[in-house]
């Protein structure tokens, strides 16, 4: 969409404020009028269109406040006056208090109602606020020497109303913190497994090629802090009673007292790990993949939100993930000893230039024995994650969802999509891309599983909402 002006967004949590908003309204030096005729229609055309966003996401609609609209009123004219659009630094004390949760949304410049709230639908931060947990609304559209301003401020007063029911296919696994949510998605499996990964949760690298490893040999991969094993996860592997779990990561990662917490709870163990993330990705891999592999994905090793989609998509392919110095200009000689010993003839990079450079795919072009060079990538990590899914899979009837500004609940999550042959889509907190949408349609999705807890994917995941 072209932006016709600008807007910003606010929302603050608190238990209780006893501030009373006539009082402060004075306080601030803001005046209180009424409305003119065209100005109520257009805060009543705005409400209506804020009541069927909510209402299309499920949601209950929003209670227009007079007290919430003189105060989006008294601040839509004072940026009038200044001539500058910024968040009223007292909107929380000036709405009427009683409120347990509260938000705003400010913009200038949109030719209209339906316009203004459109821009704001349009931004992420914005949208949050219109399909938030909020009962009350106050609304100002004004127009002072030919700009308009307008200004939404949101509050929760009262009962928490239950959240709805999901959709039909749509569960959610999570638990109190990632490695409880890792917990939960290892749950996924019967006891018995060949073998369980275990890594830290404290960063991402040496899991990003654990993922599709644990996938290959069936098994889930499971998270710990680096102080210690947590009572949840040592009771997760006891009910698995893996043959063999490996931890992934050198000393100073996983230290040899968490080793040794580990070695009793089964019949074998051993330690997958390197000097550094590509030695450990390539350790992990070369001992995952015995029989070799025609496939392999590659994936920078600065960040994860490429290889956390590149993850499950080689899991379901019995596929490794290699991590590579996305900025180097070719694939260091270790890494191609071992692309030859696997028999790799096909290779997969995933990500844009901008994240594995064009010189390390002329690199693994010239690579002994591969003949396929292909490369998956958008112009964001969510429009990657949605290429990779996009050419890895022709039909999912299962899909994973997976932040895409965290790493960890995406972690555990990678090798189960890896084994049930499953995309996983890493995706705003609160919303969903259309491309992501049709795809979905495309494969014929009907069961859709949203890995971690309402604060990482939000009702905008659950409901398919378009960002």
């Amino acid at each position: 969409m072209k932006k016709t002006g600008g807007f910003r967004a606010r929302r603050m949590v608190v238990r209780w404020l006893g501030v009373l908003a006539a009082a402060a309204l004075l306080a601030s030096g803001l005046a209180v009028s009424s409305a003119s005729p065209a100005t109520a229609a257009g805060e009543n055309t705005i409400l209506s269109l804020v009541n069927q966003a909510r209402a299309a996401e499920g949601l209950g609609p929003l209670k227009l406040n007079a007290a919430m609209s003189s105060v989006s009123t008294a601040w839509a004219n004072k940026m009038a006056s200044n001539g500058s659009m910024t968040h009223n630094p007292y909107f929380s004390s000036q709405i009427p208090s009683g409120w347990s949760k509260a938000a705003e949304n400010v913009a200038r410049g949109f030719s209209s109602p339906t316009a203004v709230h459109n821009g704001w639908m349009n931004s992420s931060g914005h949208r949050a606020n219109i399909l938030g947990d909020y009962t009350d609304i106050g609304i100002a559209f004004v127009t002072s020497g030919g700009t308009t301003w307008a200004v939404e401020n949101f509050g929760k007063y009262g009962a928490s109303v239950p959240a709805p029911a999901p959709p039909e296919g749509v569960e959610r696994l999570s638990g109190s913190n990632r490695y409880a949510t890792a917990v939960a998605i290892s749950q996924q499996y019967s006891p018995g497994v060949k073998a369980v990964y275990v890594t830290t949760g404290a960063n991402y690298p040496d899991a990003l090629s654990a993922a599709p490893a644990a996938a290959k040999q069936g098994g889930p991969l499971l998270l710990t802090p680096p102080t210690g094993i947590p009572s949840t996860v040592r009771a997760e592997i006891q009910r698995l009673r893996p043959d063999l779990i490996v931890v992934v990561g050198g000393t100073g990662v996983l230290s040899g007292a968490i080793y040794s917490q580990l070695s009793v709870l089964a019949p074998n163990i051993r330690r997958d790990g390197g000097s550094n993330r590509y030695e450990t990705s390539r350790i992990v891999i070369d001992r995952a993949f015995t029989s070799g592999t025609e496939k392999a994905f590659f994936a920078t090793g600065a960040n994860f939100p490429d290889a956390l989609s590149a993850s499950a998509a080689a899991g379901a392919t019995g596929s490794p993930v290699f991590l590579v110095d996305g900025h180097g200009r070719s694939v260091d000689a270790a890494t191609s000893a071992l692309i030859e010993k696997l028999g790799v003839t096909s290779a997969v990079i995933a990500g844009g230039t901008g994240v594995v450079s064009a010189q390390m795919e002329l690199s693994l072009r010239a690579q002994p024995g591969v003949d396929s060079v292909v490369r998956y990538a958008g112009s964001n990590r969510y429009s990657t994650s949605n290429a990779i899914n996009s050419e890895s899979f022709s039909t999912a009837p299962q899909a994973f969802f997976a932040v895409g500004t965290g790493f960890a609940d995406a972690l555990a999550g990678a090798a189960l999509a890896g084994r049930n042959s499953a995309p996983l889509y890493v995706v705003p907190s609160n919303c969903v891309s259309a491309d992501v949408v049709r795809n979905l349609e495309a494969f014929e999705t009907t069961s859709r599983v949203l890995l971690g807890g309402s604060a990482a994917l939000g009702n905008g995941v659950v409901y398919l909402s378009r960002c």
